[in-house]
């Protein structure tokens, strides 16, 4: 009898965590477009760097060594972050404040901030000095 109750408690246990995992599969993604423009319009093949917020503009740590995630622009000048919860956003709060940057070598030339949370969409620019 206590070996039936303990296997039904094990079963409903493997189905509640197993059904929690699979809606946790179905949020949107979260993603990032950063366009990168100067005087002449939108700038392709440009790298764009994404920084935590402990390595923002004003850190030491906001030079392209230490970025988390780089991507280059397209034809279009946008750069798409696709994030990954665990590895890129804030596991503990509901939003994350990302900072993106462009770079002449370690001189910064243009950057920007973006707050998000998961499941977002969020679009920014960087103009380029």
């Amino acid at each position: 009898m206590k070996k039936t109750v303990f296997f039904s408690l094990l079963a409903s246990l493997f189905i509640l965590f197993h059904s929690c995992r699979k809606e946790d599969d179905k949020i949107a993604e979260t993603i990032v477009n950063i366009k990168v423009q100067d005087i002449s319009g939108a700038k392709q093949g440009v790298t764009v760097y994404m920084f935590k917020k402990d390595r923002g503009p004003g850190t030491t740590f906001f030079k392209p060594f230490f970025a988390d995630k780089t991507v280059v622009t397209e034809s279009n000048g946008v750069a798409t972050f696709k994030l990954q919860e665990v590895y890129d956003l804030e596991v503990i709060n509901h939003q994350s404040t990302l900072y993106f940057g462009v770079f002449d070598n370690n001189t910064p030339i243009g950057h920007v901030g973006v707050t998000i949370e998961k499941g977002q969409t969020k679009s920014a620019t960087i103009n380029l000095q």
